[in-house]
This record gives C-alpha cells, sequence and structure tokens, in this order.
C-alpha cells in the first residue's frame, strides 16, 4: 500500500510542476491534488528535496519500461525510438514538461539534475547500436543520437512544433531525421 501510495503521489507531482511550474510543488498542492488529507504528502517526502527525488525517479521508471516494452517489438531501431519518442509526446507529454522545468530549476552539478538529464535516453542502451555495426567510435555516435533524440523531443513538446496537431503522421515525422542520422553513421 504504501508504494501505491508514494507511485502515485510522485506521479501527482509531475502534474503539478507540468501544470503550474515547479515553484508550486509543495506537500499540500499535492495532497490537494489528490484529495489526501493534509500532511499525507509530506508524511511519505518528509522534504521538498525527498518529492524532487521522487518525482525524477518516477520518470526514469517510467521511461525505461516504456522503452523496455518497445525494445521487445520486432523492427529496426529507428522505428521504435520513432514510437518511443511519440509515445513520450503524447502519453507522457506532462513527464517531458515536468523534466524540463525541473532540469532548468536545479543546479547542473546536483544529483537531481544528472538523474533527469538521463532520465529519457540512455547513453548504455544506445552505444551497442553503434558498436555493432562498427562505428569508429560508438561513443560519439551514440551521444550525437542522443542530443538528436533531446532536439526532436523539445522541438514537438515545446518548441515550434508544439503547435502542430496531433496526428497519425507523427511517428513517421520523427522517424526521418532518425532513420537520416542512422543511415549517415551506416547503422541502417
Amino acid at each position: 500500500m504504501k508504494s501505491d501510495r508514494r507511485a502515485l503521489i510522485a506521479a501527482s507531482a509531475v502534474t503539478v510542476i507540468a501544470e503550474q511550474g515547479p515553484r508550486a510543488l509543495t506537500h499540500r498542492a499535492v495532497d490537494q491534488s489528490l484529495d489526501l488529507p493534509s500532511g499525507s504528502t509530506s508524511y511519505y517526502f518528509r522534504t521538498r528535496e525527498a518529492l524532487l527525488e521522487a518525482t525524477a525517479l518516477h520518470i526514469v521508471h517510467r521511461s525505461r519500461s516504456t522503452f523496455g516494452e518497445l525494445r521487445e517489438r520486432p523492427g529496426n531501431p529507428a522505428a521504435v525510438t520513432a514510437e518511443y519518442l511519440d509515445d513520450l509526446l503524447s502519453r507522457r507529454r506532462n513527464e517531458l514538461i515536468a523534466r524540463y522545468a525541473l532540469l532548468m530549476e536545479t543546479p547542473r552539478d546536483s544529483a537531481l539534475h544528472q538523474l533527469l538529464e538521463g532520465s529519457l535516453f540512455s547513453l548504455e542502451k544506445a552505444r551497442p547500436i553503434f558498436e555493432t555495426i562498427g562505428v569508429d567510435d560508438p561513443d560519439v555516435a551514440a551521444t550525437n543520437f542522443l542530443s538528436l533524440l533531446e532536439g526532436l523531443i523539445f522541438d514537438h513538446c515545446l518548441g515550434a512544433r508544439s503547435r502542430d496537431l496531433r496526428s497519425s503522421e507523427t511517428v513517421r515525422q520523427l522517424r526521418i531525421p532518425i532513420d537520416i542520422y542512422l543511415r549517415g553513421v551506416g547503422a541502417t
């Protein structure tokens, strides 16, 4: 029961941040959003820092489980990656917004910032794609790939393309630059 309540609180914290900004995140705001008795959130997370860490860990856990599910599907890396990005932009949009807001609010050298930096994409999971095809420097290729993905996500979530209406074309549109990059480094 406690772990369910903790997960529910962390998910609600994501929503509070996405809808009202990171400064609106308080124990009371989460209690109110979940119609919990006053003090419930602080029972599970004593400090604001603990609540922020739980929020970041929630985003990390959801990202890893979603990507793990997608990796089980047959398909090439570009298709799987485009589906993952589409899932982030549709079902997990609040997590993206909360992540960006928290990244801007936390010191660059903090553990929370570092946790959030790696919360959507994993260098360790990207590197084998480029090792398999024999790229000269798989670390650089994987790092550049993650930068491309971050840019696509930001543009579609908060940038110029965020005004585009959602359509059945989203996965195809996301896949185009991913395919181009992978072909350019010899991955497809």
